[in-house]
């Protein structure tokens, strides 16, 4: 099943993993003023290059915590590891109360926050090279939750009906 993914810097990704952060910040929007209950999932990648100093940075003790759940004992860098639900992308200001204060909300005014919730460990992270926008990876069925893979289904066949 192809999959819109979105690359993010390790620690960050499994922080959306583990529900600590809620809201990505983009320079960018996607599908603007969309029904995101019908556009289904998205994939969460973690970055393959830039983000080695920013691992370097983090404790050992973190940097453990992190790939404690990894296949292969090392930080998967350059693999798909989830998927989560877009709920909104809006401006800071336009935030749900609950998340104006959210240590993770960029301060810049110009941002694009994408509000996320209800993410998912995929059974198996699957390597993908990422990239500065979404991009599609095909994962296959069986790593995805039953939900999800309803979820992705139905909005593929909507897509396919309105010829999108």
């Amino acid at each position: 099943m192809k999959i819109p993914c979105l690359s993010v810097l390790q620690p960050l990704a499994d922080d959306i993993m583990t529900s600590l952060k809620n809201v990505e910040n983009r320079g960018w929007t996607w599908l603007k003023d969309r029904d995101w209950a019908k556009e289904g999932p998205i994939l969460i990648g973690i970055q393959s290059s830039t983000n080695k100093g920013m691992w370097n940075s983090i404790s050992e003790e973190d940097q453990k915590n992190v790939c404690e759940d990894s296949q292969t004992g090392e930080p998967e860098f350059g693999r798909v590891i989830g998927v989560v639900q877009v709920v909104n992308i809006c401006r800071p200001k336009d935030l749900p109360a609950k998340l104006k204060n959210d240590p993770y909300v960029s301060k810049n005014r110009s941002s694009w926050c994408w509000v996320l919730k209800s993410p998912e460990w995929l059974t198996k992270s699957v390597k993908a090279t990422g990239q500065a926008r979404l991009f599609y990876v095909n994962i296959p069925d069986r790593l995805l939750s039953a939900k999800s893979l309803a979820l992705a289904k139905k909005n593929q066949e909507a897509k396919a009906k309105t010829g999108q």
